[in-house]
Parts: C-alpha cells; structure tokens; sequence
C-alpha cells in the first residue's frame, strides 16, 4: 500500500494512494452519546490512519450487528455488496470517507448519504465507499455515516438528520484543507439516502450550504401514507419500545443494551399498522417543519438545481416515478430551479433481475471491477456516460458540458426523462416509463 499524509484543519491525516487518487477513511466528524445531538470530534494532534488497515471508522448498529436474534437478512443484497472490512459498531457512527484528487486544488465536492431504508446501510460500502471516479473528473467525494433505525428515529428527534446535516457543515468547513472548494458542494444519495436530502431541503437547514443535489430512487414528496408523520402521532409507539426495553426512563435507555433495545424497536415496528410512516424521520418542527405536502404546495422549500433518477424495477417504481416527475414539473410551472429527470433501464448481468432498486449504484459510482456480476463493455460504456453527467452536474449544476445528446431539464414543454438503458441515447416519455414501472411492480417486481 502506498501512503499518503495530509495537514488537515481537523488534524493530521495518513491516507492511501488508489487508481490516481488518495482516499481517507473513517475520519471522524462528530462525537456523541446516545440519543443526543453531534458535537464536533475534537481537532487531533497525532496522525489519524485513515488507511483502513486498522480501522475504517464506526457504523451505527444495525440487523447484521446481531446476527443472534435470527432476523432473517436480505440474501440478494448480502451478495450485491460483499462487505471490504469487518464493520465496527457504536452510537457514535459519525465517520466518513474521502476521495481526492492526487493535486486536488479548490475541487468542487460531492456528499453522498447511504441508502438501507433509514434502518441500514454503511458509509464504506460498495460500490461508493472507495469509488475513484469523481477524483480522476477532479471532484472530491464525500461518503457519510449517519445514525440509523431507533438511535436516529427515537422519540421523533431525527439524529439522523442531525448527524447529516453536521457532516455537511463539517465539509464547509474542513474541506478546503482536503483541496476542495467549500463553496461548490453538491448532495448525492440514493433511496433512503436520497429522501433524507429531500426532507433537509423542506426547510432552511441547508440554505447557503449546497449548490445542487442529485437523488437517486428517492426525489420528489413521498405519499402521506408512507410519508413522515408528527412525534406526537408516534409517541405511543415509542412508549411500547419503552416497555419492552424495560426502561422507565430516558437514562435508562441510553444505558440499555443496543441489542435489547434494537430489538424492542424491531419487534413494536413489526406489529405496527403504520410501519412505513415509523420507519421515516418524524415531523420535528426543526428540521422537517412541517407536513411535507403543505410545504411543497406553498413552494417554501429549498430551491437549488436537482437531478432525480428512477429505476425500472425500483422500489414501488409507479411512485418513485410520479412523485418525481410532480416535483420536476412544479418547479417548471413555478420558474424554479431545473430539475434533471433520468430513468435507469439497465439489466445487470448475473441473474434474472433487471434494473432492481440500487442497480445503479454500479453505473453511478463504477467500482465495477469489485463486482462479483460479469459486466461487460456496454456497462462500463454507460457507467462513463451517467458519470460524466453527474460530474458536469457536480462541477456546475448543469450535466451536460460537451456531453451529447443534451439532457434537457424539465420544462413546460418537454417532460421527458433521460433514458440511460446501454441502448439508447435518447429520453422515455412519462407515460412509457410509468407503464414499465407498473409492469415492474405487477408482474416483474426487484428483489425488495
């Protein structure tokens, strides 16, 4: 392994050298107890390894931390990202990694947030954890820990939301030592990471932070039914998570075992009517200041330039792809700023699935050769293209640069969606990529 080392404002630094580009990992951005807000990690004097050879940072605890409650996992994405490292678990999951440029110089900055359903999900993961592509395109890359399930949901407080929104903040301010530019900071995420950017941008939290964001299976006001709900509505339910802890205070919950009280959650979460609205951040007043509806029909949200991408066989794919396209045409009807529709049509080799939910994730980050799927040149072909587009996004707010064909914003006169399928160059209309996403969900759904 080649070494690097880094005088950072945060301290100094030992990283690795990887395909031209220096990547960090596990650096810590905050510090906290349970059920409590970030604070930021202390600056430090001695070198940080950030090699990952003996550690790569902390991820929150999750299903696969206890492997004896007999939990059943998700086969198919067990395989899909083979874990880099043995995980490292703890209340303070506040790492992140960093991907730079070797001579990196002012570079504008892309932050991505993980998906797993707001439950898990970790920042080193493949294929994004150790992605070069955005580093050899003169972008840094940013990937984020965050709490999840019950230490980020509990009592409606969004420590999750807090922990992203600290990481961002984190960024502005340290980034520059890394060679980035503090002042051109796009979000990425994908599904639950990408709703979490759409819930931040409901209020002012991120005003001033970010120029841009690109949201993957997850842009657009999720439905009431499956959306947030206020903590008042969730207070019983975090009540019975109480009991079933044995906890008679919020002390003693802190001091619970994360196990015991990871399964409370699980087990009051299963025999919940309303589980999709418990597993979303709750309406805080702070953060998410109101009913995502009111605030999007009133236009007070965030209004920064976005890409949005649906997959074919998403998760609920006639709902990702409606509430996107709601968004995109409300803000061309309001003369907002642009949003960038794309619909991921690619069947991935390897099995009978086609363009599952987080499927794109290869193409967007292309660390394909640590794939266990044959992909062959055609995957690598529009693994380029959909990173070219990102990264002119990343570098401007535009994604187009050279690129041909133009990917056109969404106006009210056009409403069609970039098709990125390794056969065509051109767009889907509205109503053939909402039949195939009905398709998908009736006959042909993904593996979730």
């Amino acid at each position: 392994m080649e070494k690097c080392t880094l005088k950072t404002s945060c301290g100094p630094v030992v990283g690795s050298i990887e395909n031209s580009a220096k990547i960090f990992k596990g650096i810590p951005y905050a510090i906290t107890n349970r059920f409590e807000f970030p604070k930021e990690y202390p600056v430090w004097k001695n070198e940080l390894d950030a090699t990952g050879t003996k550690s790569s940072g902390t991820d929150c605890y999750q299903q696969s931390s206890f492997p004896n409650m007999n939990v059943p996992t998700n086969e198919f994405f067990d395989k899909e990202y083979p874990p880099q490292k043995l995980f490292e678990y703890g209340d303070s999951p506040m790492c992140l990694n960093v991907i730079t440029p070797l001579d990196a110089q002012k570079c504008p900055v892309v932050i991505f947030f993980h998906g797993g359903g707001h439950e898990i999900g970790k920042f080193d993961e493949l294929p994004y954890g150790t992605s070069t592509e955005y580093a050899k395109r003169g972008i840094i890359l940013v990937s984020v820990g965050y709490r999840l399930n019950v230490f980020s949901f509990y009592d409606g407080q969004n420590y999750g939301l807090h922990d992203m929104l600290f990481s961002i903040e984190w960024v502005k301010k340290h980034i520059e030592s890394f060679g980035g530019n503090p002042n051109k900071i796009t979000l990425m995420g994908q599904s639950a990471g990408a709703m979490s950017i759409m819930y931040m941008m409901y209020g002012e939290k991120l005003s001033g932070l970010v120029q841009g964001a690109i949201m993957l299976s997850g842009g657009g006001v999720i439905p009431k039914i499956a959306g947030p709900i206020h903590r008042k509505e969730a207070k019983e339910f975090w009540e019975r998570v109480a009991k079933e802890a044995n906890a008679d205070s919020i002390d003693e919950l802190k001091n619970a075992d994360p196990q015991i009280l990871w399964y409370a959650w699980h087990s009051q979460l299963s025999q919940s009517k309303n589980k999709l609205n418990l597993v979303q951040p709750e309406i805080d007043g702070d953060i998410i200041p109101d009913i995502p509806q009111k605030i999007f029909s009133a236009g007070k949200d965030l209004d920064i330039p976005v890409i949005i991408s649906v997959t074919s066989q998403d998760l609920l794919a006639p709902v990702m792809f409606k509430v996107a396209l709601d968004y995109a045409k409300r803000n061309a009807r309001k003369k907002r700023n642009p949003v960038y529709l794309a619909f991921f049509d690619k069947a991935l080799p390897g099995n009978s699935y086609k363009a599952f939910h987080s499927g794109d994730l290869w193409y967007a980050f292309g660390n394909m050769d640590k794939a266990w799927r044959p992909f062959e040149e055609n995957d690598y072909e529009l693994s380029k293209m959909m990173i070219d587009y990102y990264s002119n996004f990343i570098k401007s707010t535009n994604p187009n640069g050279n690129l041909l064909p133009t990917w056109k914003a969404v106006s009210c006169s056009h409403n069609g969606w970039r098709l990125f399928d390794g056969k065509s160059d051109g767009y889907i209309k509205p109503a053939a990529g909402l039949k195939k996403a009905l398709h998908s969900m009736l006959f042909d759904p993904g593996p979730l």
